[in-house]
Parts: structure tokens; sequence; C-alpha cells
């Protein structure tokens, strides 16, 4: 990794050394590297990514159980002695 941005930044300066000395070799190159950028970018997301989105429908929901009331206890008036 670290050798992959030394490598990167070399290029980088000589690429910006050039076009400072030439200026159309300077334009032809940020176009070209943003050509490059794009395509890479895009490889990087995977082919899934440009094709047409598809959805699923969505599975059938069960509707909820009903709701049955129980009946609660009966409980009888205290008697009085």
């Amino acid at each position: 990794m670290t050798l992959t941005i030394l490598v990167g930044l070399a290029f980088g300066g000589a690429a910006v050394y050039a076009a400072y000395r030439d200026q159309k070799l300077g334009a032809a190159m940020v176009v070209g590297l943003t050509v490059v950028t794009v395509f890479l970018l895009l490889i990087e997301k995977g082919p899934s990514s440009t094709a047409p989105q598809t959805v699923a429908p969505p599975a059938p929901v069960a509707p909820p159980a009903p709701v049955v009331p129980t009946a609660l206890p009966v409980q009888s008036a205290p008697s009085t002695p």
C-alpha cells in the first residue's frame, strides 16, 4: 500500500511538472486523468451499479390473528355472617 502511494505521488509530481512546462500537455493530462478516474470509480462499484435496478415485489404479509376476549373469572360477593 505504501509503495503504491509513493509511486502515485511520483507520477503525480512528474505530471504536474510536465503540465507546468507545457500548457497543452497539461490540458491533455487533465482530460486523461478525469476519464481514468471516472472509469476506475465505475469499476470499483461493480457491474450491478450500472445495470437497471429491479425491485422484487414485497412478500405478502399475513393479517394479524384476531384478538379473542377471554372471560374474567366471576368472583362471588363476600357473605355476611
